[in-house]
């Protein structure tokens, strides 16, 4: 699943080769099908070849003559066992934390930068919470699937 803001402020969820789509956590119909290519650069929208390039925070998508720009924040990995810790999804190298212990955070709210395969991937919080621990300092290497960031439900908090 790939969850991506377009540019009228929605977020949607869409799941990569179904019809299963969210806009603004309400079920829509997605009309559309995406299938990743094996070669880098490339995807197939509706049976149609589109290029894509990473630029900054944006994806950019070269499909039948037209550029479209998609945003995406990419969610934690999951928890890490009983905690609510957010995992490293791959390998890579934390860039910038741009939260703090104590802050409150909203699902969605970006919180890593890190880079791994020559790209920087913004990891997002999972769910609402304050943030408990942060495990990692930037410029660290990390492991995929090590806990990253420790956030707590705020009325657990409490």
């Amino acid at each position: 699943m790939v969850d991506i803001r377009d540019k009228q402020g929605r977020q949607w969820q869409i799941t990569i080769g179904s019809s299963e789509a969210t806009c603004d956590d309400e079920n829509v119909s997605n009309e559309h099908t995406f299938e990743i290519d094996a070669r880098p650069n490339r995807m197939w929208v509706d049976g149609q070849l589109a290029h894509v390039i990473k630029v900054g925070d944006d994806w950019w998508v070269h499909l039948d003559g037209s550029i479209h720009v998609v945003s995406i924040d990419e969610q934690g990995a999951g928890g890490s066992g009983e905690d609510d810790g957010m995992t490293a999804p791959m390998p890579g190298k934390i860039l910038e934390i741009l939260c703090n212990i104590g802050d409150h955070v909203e699902s969605g709210q970006t919180l890593i930068v890190m880079e791994a395969m020559k790209m920087e991937h913004r990891i997002a919080a999972n769910d609402p919470g304050v943030v408990v621990k942060i495990h990692h300092q930037v410029g660290e290497q990390v492991d995929a699937g090590a806990t990253l960031i420790d956030i707590e439900d705020s009325e657990e908090s409490n």
